[in-house]
């Protein structure tokens, strides 16, 4: 995974565990992410939080296809995960008003996936010629392309 710091206090029952990690096959690599209470149940604010990424999850890979923009995807995700937050009273406002003032990004700071394949952050998210977004969250895509039969990617929201 990602080695944040401090990350040498050891865990405690109401902690959660985010493992992001992969491996690889013939020179082809995978990666998936994963979480789970230390203690071995969500508390229910984790449950909530942990529910509302998966609904995001559910939400772009039932629209991903051939010809769909990623930049469309990742919008999708944190609209997904942006009403599910006022759902549960985290947020207030409306979700067009909150994605306009670009709130997402704080609880969403990553792009939503990347290409894998001889690496696990695959090259060619960037075609020739395209102009990186510099709208928080948005800038931290490393794909911004539509999606072509074939390709590989992963589907990584978050809420953090």
């Amino acid at each position: 995974g990602h080695a944040g710091a401090p990350n040498d206090r050891e865990m405690a029952a109401g902690d959660l565990v985010l493992c992001d990690m992969g491996g690889e096959y013939y020179c082809y690599a995978s990666d998936i992410t994963v979480t789970y209470p230390v203690a071995g149940r969500f508390d229910p604010d984790q449950r909530a939080v942990y529910e509302a990424v998966l609904a995001a999850k559910d939400a772009v890979e039932a629209r991903m296809r051939p010809g769909v923009e990623w930049v469309a995807m990742h919008e999708l995700a944190e609209r997904v995960l942006v009403e599910r937050l006022l759902g549960l009273g985290y947020l207030s406002g409306t979700v067009d008003e909150l994605v306009a003032a670009e709130i997402p990004a704080l609880f969403m700071p990553h792009g939503l996936g990347h290409l894998m394949g001889i690496d696990t952050h695959d090259v060619g998210g960037y075609p020739a010629g395209a102009v990186r977004a510099t709208r928080p969250g948005l800038r931290s895509l490393r794909m911004q392309r539509d999606l072509l039969e074939g390709m590989v990617v992963t589907v990584e929201p978050g809420c953090y």
